[in-house]
């Protein structure tokens, strides 16, 4: 355990609205009735089963066991639910318990469509062909925002998803290539030059089966773009040095850019490109059953995060969280708020993607 605030209290480490609340009420009923069911498995990457505990809780104060290997050093949730009931969570509350809303919104598909051209950017690099020459596939493409950028670069898209509600969204409001399902039972007519899997690898239960499915789907010359929560990433972004507030019901494996080589290395992917945060481009390559074990380096780090959020009391997003609050504050008192925000949607307004349906 990585201290006594990681034992599960049931107190949220994040502010929930009251459909928070109200989901993770009908979660933790659920799991308590045996609704939701859990297994134990073995470790994906070097099939071990000896684990170590370091949390109980996610950052909404569910029930979670996350532990790490001590063999190969990956992060997981161990026992985790089974397949059946991760289906029925993502079907019935993980939306509304992950954005606080009960249906998608225009705003977030905006957040999605300048998170593609960060991508977009991320990738160019290694484009193999021309933009209108090329197809790309996105599993987990919720309501399309990032697929919408790269269509509006020339793109064939494509993407899944199975949530029914965020596909119609992106379908009926954006003209965007929308199904619902998984690659699995969506045959596809032609091989894609990129498969994007955005915040997707670290909620799949079996992931070597995804990914050996990937390698079978991409074309000779196209690679995977693969985005994942890093656990080193947890002092740069609004996790703030707190490995609670990353932890997800979820989310069922934690990476850092070597535990997520390990996994590729092992079903046949080269890693190409990748960082802490992390970001990875791989391709097919050769397969290895060799790994080289995190364990020590994975934990040191999350217990060096730990000690800091404990002894440092203003951090970076604390002071920029801060400094957001104050200019707000300011604009507001100079009757200038309502203004910015009527400029910044305009602003959006003007590079909302092209094939919108909506004037």
């Amino acid at each position: 355990m990585l201290g006594e605030r990681f034992k599960y209290d049931a107190k949220p480490q994040i502010k929930l609205n009251p459909l928070q609340e109200r989901i993770k009420s009908q979660i933790e009923s659920k799991i308590k009735n045996g609704y939701y069911k859990t297994e134990e498995v073995p470790c994906p990457i070097c099939e071990g089963q000896a684990f170590e505990t370091l949390a109980e809780k996610d950052r909404f104060g569910l029930p979670l066991s996350v532990v790490i290997c001590r063999d190969c050093g990956l992060i997981q949730s161990n026992p985790r639910m089974d397949q059946a009931s991760y289906n029925k969570l993502y079907s019935q509350e993980y939306n509304m318990l992950t954005h606080g809303e009960e249906k998608p919104t225009k705003e977030f598909f905006f957040d999605r469509y300048f998170f593609g051209q960060k991508i977009y950017r991320y990738l160019k690099e290694f484009f193999s062909k021309n933009c209108k020459d090329m197809f790309v596939l996105e599993v987990g493409c919720s309501s399309g925002g990032i697929l919408a950028y790269f269509r509006d670069k020339g793109c064939q898209v494509l993407g899944l998803d199975i949530g029914e509600e965020y596909v119609r969204f992106g379908r009926e409001n954006y003209n965007l290539d929308l199904r619902t399902g998984t690659f699995l039972s969506c045959p596809l007519e032609r091989k894609p030059d990129i498969i994007i899997m955005s915040h997707v690898l670290e909620h799949l239960l079996r992931p070597q089966e995804e990914l050996n499915f990937v390698k079978s789907l991409l074309n000779e010359k196209g690679f995977v773009y693969i985005e994942v929560p890093g656990i080193k990433n947890i002092p740069h972004n609004y996790y703030d040095f707190n490995f609670l507030n990353y932890l997800r019901i979820a989310h069922v494996y934690h990476f850092s850019l070597a535990s997520l080589e390990n996994l590729l290395n092992k079903n046949g992917f080269r890693l190409l490109k990748g960082d802490e945060r992390i970001r990875s481009i791989s391709r097919p390559g050769e397969t290895r059953s060799s790994y080289i074990s995190c364990y020590h380096k994975d934990l040191s780090s999350l217990r060096h995060f730990e000690s800091v959020r404990k002894y440092m009391p203003v951090t970076p997003f604390k002071m920029r969280n801060a400094l957001e609050s104050s200019c707000a504050w300011l604009l507001r008192k100079v009757r200038m708020y309502a203004l910015m925000r009527k400029l910044y949607r305009r602003a959006i307004h003007r590079i909302e993607p092209k094939a919108s349906l909506k004037k």
